[in-house]
């Protein structure tokens, strides 16, 4: 008892002198409080640097109940040693960024109607000229039809409108382009057309062959989309990886520590297979696709779920897990609608006042969303998928446990902006940069908290799941996550695997 009490006191004395060569003031109660804490000295050198000159009992109560919850900071992750050495380490990184497709620091709308003017027509007239590329297809200008005969075929290319019933029950479709519009019909027994109709959007950019019979009315023979070519999958010539993420929501208090840091410790190698440990070796670059923290008033009444409730605090935890990520990892990020930049479409990256922490991390990018980045030689594109949710709402045959599906759907149109004026808002920049100008190797998307895998047309579709708990929202929703799971891409035989990290389940 004792010699307890030495020890103890012998602690309370070593803290105070630490807050005085601080310069600070501490009261007698802290000091018993962090006298029981083995990492006194990083505590109180928080404190310091919120500006606390006196250290009270409150304050320290306060840190220690965000330290030692789950729920609240994130805990230091301790990465183990072990011997392990990574191919990926000893190989440069290849990569390219493709500026001209991301939003960051070159917004230039002005929110006029000259804005909306431009954004629509940039985008037409890109989708129009890959459907004029299109085999066996020459369309006219709507303008031109007139001098078409009646009862003669006819090509052209419009943007849907509005499409409605007819009172024949036939599907109407009011098509424009930059000079002129016209009525498709697509006649109620064709039911192939019909069934391709299913997926025809307000603002989709169409190719159509149909037949006239009226000055401006046509009855539709075939219809098509931008869509991407058919091609063989490309595979790039060195053995790395790429792993995919999403959905981390930092800050939340359904937000996965435990696993996440189960996660940092596989990616620094630290498990007893060495098959496995010669896989990780390989992975050069770690994709995050948006909602890294769970962010302060994005939804009514979220202040009650969040553990931490400052999004700069938020930010600071994300950077904490990030400064664990090998540096011979190349680390891009891009921001969700949880994030601290514009909820609207394009979004731009987040801001640097919320990454200061990581400043001199120069395998940490940070970029908008959409974005391109050509890696080993593939072009990658990363959307976090707010649009998604508009596209559920439209068509009856897409659900969110089939993100990659509805991610097919948006390659199809080559453009990933849903009919404008619908729930996911879009910022009317001149140029349009929700279209998919390249046709992508990779499309790793996140947002639906579920992970998803497909192959469209030489392109792989990743939707990536969460790093949170199912939430009260989903529950009522009736939708099931996928947490926990990361997605590793060989990007040389582009095999998809997943690592899971949550209920104890054994990798696929």
């Amino acid at each position: 008892m004792k010699e307890n009490l030495v020890l103890e006191n012998s602690k309370e004395r070593e803290i105070i002198n630490y807050v005085s060569e601080k310069n600070a003031l501490i009261d007698s109660k802290a000091v018993e409080q962090l006298a029981a804490e083995e990492s006194f000295r990083e505590i109180i050198d928080e404190l310091l640097q919120e500006n606390s000159f006196l250290i009270t009992s409150e304050k320290v109560n306060t840190k220690l109940l965000k330290k030692d919850t789950k729920i609240g900071r994130v805990k230091e992750v301790i990465i183990k040693s072990t011997r392990f050495k990574a191919a990926a380490k000893e190989q440069e990184p290849n990569y390219k960024i493709l500026h001209e497709y991301d939003v960051t620091d070159q917004s230039s709308c002005e929110g006029n109607v000259k804005d909306f003017m431009m954004l629509f027509r940039d985008k037409f007239e890109f989708l129009s000229e890959i459907l004029k590329k299109r085999p066996q297809f020459s369309p006219k200008q709507i303008s031109k039809l007139s001098r078409v005969s009646k009862n003669s075929d006819t090509e052209f290319v419009g943007m849907v409108y509005r499409k409605w019933q007819t009172k024949n029950d036939h599907l109407a479709i009011e098509l424009e382009d930059n000079e002129a519009s016209c009525i498709v019909l697509i006649l109620k027994d064709d039911f192939k057309l019909n069934k391709l109709a299913e997926h025809l959007l307000l603002d989709d950019v169409i190719g159509v062959k149909a037949r006239k019979i009226g000055d401006e009315l046509f009855i539709a023979k075939e219809i098509f989309w931008p869509d991407l070519p058919q091609r063989p999958i490309k595979r790039a010539e060195r053995n790395l990886s790429i792993v995919g993420i999403s959905d981390l929501h930092v800050g939340s208090k359904l937000f996965l520590e435990k696993e996440f840091s189960n996660f940092i410790e596989w990616i620094n190698g630290n498990t007893d297979s060495e098959k496995e440990k010669e896989r990780i070796g390989r992975i050069k670059y770690l994709l995050i696709c948006g909602d890294n923290v769970d962010g302060v008033g994005v939804y009514p009444d979220q202040f009650d779920e969040l553990a931490i409730k400052d999004v700069f605090e938020q930010y600071d935890n994300l950077a904490e897990l990030m400064k664990k990520i090998p540096e011979y990892i190349e680390v891009f990020i891009i921001p969700g609608q949880h994030d601290a930049t514009r909820r609207a479409d394009p979004q731009p990256a987040i801001p640097k006042e919320f990454r200061k922490n990581l400043a001199g991390y120069g395998n940490i990018h940070f970029l908008g969303s959409p974005t391109w980045v050509t890696i080993e030689g593939l072009k990658c594109m990363l959307y976090h998928g707010a649009s998604l949710h508009d596209l559920y709402t439209s068509v009856n045959f897409l659900k969110a446990s089939e993100p990659q599906k509805a991610m097919a759907e948006l390659l199809k149109r080559r453009d990933i902006m849903i009919t404008y004026g619908l729930r996911q808002p879009y910022v009317p920049e001149k140029k349009d940069y929700m279209l998919v100008r390249e046709e992508p190797d990779f499309y790793f998307g996140g947002d639906m908290h579920h992970n998803g895998y497909d192959q469209y047309r030489g392109c792989s579709i990743i939707n990536c799941g969460t790093w949170q708990e199912r939430t009260e929202f989903q529950i009522q929703l009736g939708h099931i996550p996928t947490p926990g799971i990361a997605v590793e891409v060989d990007l040389n035989t582009r095999e998809i695997r997943e690592k899971q990290f949550y209920g104890g389940r054994n990798s696929k």
